[in-house]
């Protein structure tokens, strides 16, 4: 008698069983569907963007060898580089404004780096290093004003450029002979521990420089009277 109603429970439980497979089986075998679709979707999308950058990444390797021979080839493989969506794009833009400053080609050079400075998608340190970069490029024509708008505000003491922030300002002081702002900005340079060796030379040779300056104006000003 046990072994009847043991085969009865188990006919109940294979008609529920049916029942819901009836029921739910058509989700069971599309959501079963999606999973391997989205799976061999997303494989495929990183194969696809490994492929895709290791041909950036090429392309890119190839433009900068032969900039040396082919300047101008260089910047336009650059540009093309930089227009795309490899992930290669922000080194070319940044590449492409250095290589039209080696051709000559300043102003271009200056205008690709404010677009870097500009672009609010960009990661902020890169925006600094594209205001570094310009700022060397016009160290030898902006005036004080037009340099301080550009990077006065990377000199502060946790500013991670502002050794070079500081050396672009007092270098153009120098230049405009605005001589106690560029001694402010040389000693600024010498008082931080972090400065760099290479930079403090530079700077000691520019103090030097500016003493002699300092010495042959007040020079002049004692004769004159």
């Amino acid at each position: 008698m046990s072994d009847f109603f043991r085969e009865v429970d188990e006919e109940l439980r294979r008609d529920q069983l049916n029942k819901a497979w009836d029921r739910f089986g058509p989700y069971v075998i599309g959501a079963a569907i999606l999973i391997v679709v989205a799976t061999g979707g997303y494989r495929f999308w990183q194969w696809y963007q490994a492929r895709t950058a290791g041909a950036a990444g090429e392309a890119y390797y190839n433009a900068i060898r032969g900039g040396d021979d082919a300047p101008q080839d260089m910047i336009a493989a650059l540009s093309k580089i930089s227009e795309g969506g490899s992930g290669y794009e922000m080194l070319a833009r940044l590449r492409l404004a250095s290589a039209q400053a080696e051709a000559g080609d300043t102003q271009a050079a200056v205008d690709a780096f404010d677009a870097i400075a500009a672009d609010n998608g960009v990661d902020a340190l890169l925006q600094d290093v594209a205001r570094i970069r310009a700022g060397y490029l016009l160290v030898d024509t902006a005036n004080l004003a037009q340099m301080k708008a550009r990077v006065e505000e990377m000199t502060t003491d946790s500013a991670p450029l502002r050794h070079s922030a500081r050396e672009i300002l007092g270098m153009t002081a120098y230049r405009t002979g605005e001589f106690t702002e560029a001694a402010k900005w040389f000693d600024a340079i010498m008082g931080d521990p972090a400065t760099p060796q290479d930079l403090r030379n530079r700077i000691e040779l520019m103090q030097s420089l500016l003493t002699s300056r300092l010495a042959g104006s007040n020079a002049g000003e004692g004769s004159g009277q």
